[in-house]
Formats: structure tokens, C-alpha cells, sequence
């Protein structure tokens, strides 16, 4: 029995269609974000019968495929068919505190998808022991992530996420992403985070 499943995409694949195309998101979704899925279920597997000397192998490789799962799954709950949000409520006044305002977050986050060396993702995350909003990048899927934070919308920087419709013009994949972000499902989860902090 599998331990992770493939979530089913949120709405259809043209759905986000003129910034995302049906067969980018075909591709993304059944092609690679099940890979991280099957590659996850396969090392569980292995790790049951492995040798002392390959535990530490599979375990960094489990690392690596669960966190491609998790980060897959938020970016699918972090764009929306809606387009044109905006941020509102309690996550709004804390990215106004974080940031000075909505426009500064939007650079930022989007300066965060277009400078990742290589392949990674931009978070907005809630840091937990300051209990505010930031920014960080993370290399491939696991790296360099603030210990305890709660990410509350991903954006994917890998080639994959936009190649088919931007080419490498990866600065106009991330400011169309902020046109698709799901700030109405985001700051459910932010005021889902924050109310279990203060429980």
C-alpha cells in the first residue's frame, strides 16, 4: 500500500490558462510531480530491507521526494482559476507589517522565483519564533528552509514548472504567478497557522 498519493489537481488543466498552458500543467502534474510520488512510496520500500550502509542514502533521497511531493501539492493549493486577487484579512495586515505593503511583497517574492541558483522554489512562509511573514528560497526542494517555518504559498522555479509556455523567460512566469496566487485559500492557511500557534 502506498504510504503518499498523487493529489487530484484543485481545477482542470487549461484552468489557469492564458499564464499556465493545459499541457503544462498535464506535464507537471502527472509527469513530474507523480515521479517525486512514486520515487517517495519506492525508497520507503527499500528503506524496510536496506543495509546499515545505505540507510543514509535513502534517507536524503526520501528527503528530497517527499519534500517535491509536499512543495507540488501547496504550489497546486497556491494558484487559482480566479485571477486578479488580493490578499485580505489578517494575512493582509501581516504582509503590510512584514513588507510595508502588498506591492513590495510582490517584488520581493518575485526578485525571491527569478535569482534561485539553479532549480528551487520562493515560499512565503510564517516564521515561527518571530511569528511574522518572510520570503526564502529553497534549492531543489529541501535545502536551506527556516527550521519550523509553515510555508503559505510555493512558487515553482524549476524549468519544468514554465518552460513549455515562457521558454526561459522565467522573470514573466513569476510575475504571472502572482496574477494566478490564491490569497483567498492562503490566508485560510495562514489563519489556520496562526490559530494553532496560539492554542
Amino acid at each position: 500500500m502506498a504510504t503518499y498519493t498523487l493529489p487530484t489537481l484543485p481545477y482542470a488543466y487549461d484552468a489557469l490558462a492564458p499564464h499556465l498552458s493545459a499541457e503544462t500543467m498535464e506535464l507537471h502534474h502527472d509527469k513530474h510531480h507523480a515521479a517525486y510520488v512514486k520515487a517517495a512510496n519506492e525508497t520507503v520500500e527499500r528503506l524496510g530491507n536496506a543495509e546499515s550502509w545505505q540507510i543514509a542514502g535513502l534517507e536524503r533521497a526520501l528527503a528530497f521526494n517527499v519534500s517535491g511531493h509536499g512543495l507540488h501539492t501547496l504550489l497546486w493549493e497556491s494558484m487559482s482559476p480566479e485571477m486578479e486577487q488580493a490578499p485580505s484579512g489578517a494575512l493582509a495586515e501581516a504582509i503590510d507589517v512584514a513588507f510595508g505593503s502588498i506591492d513590495k511583497y510582490l517584488e520581493r517574492f518575485t526578485a525571491a522565483l527569478t535569482t534561485i541558483q539553479g532549480s528551487g522554489w520562493a515560499l512565503l512562509v510564517l516564521e515561527p519564533i518571530a511569528k511574522e511573514l518572510q520570503i526564502v528560497q529553497v534549492q531543489n526542494h529541501d535545502g536551506a528552509m527556516l527550521l519550523g517555518a509553515t510555508p503559505i504559498i510555493a512558487a515553482d522555479g524549476w524549468e519544468h514548472a514554465y518552460y513549455v509556455d515562457y521558454r526561459n523567460d522565467k522573470v514573466t512566469w513569476a510575475k504571472n504567478f502572482t496574477r494566478m496566487t490564491d490569497w483567498a485559500g492562503a490566508a485560510a492557511r495562514f489563519d489556520a497557522v496562526v490559530a494553532s500557534a496560539n492554542t
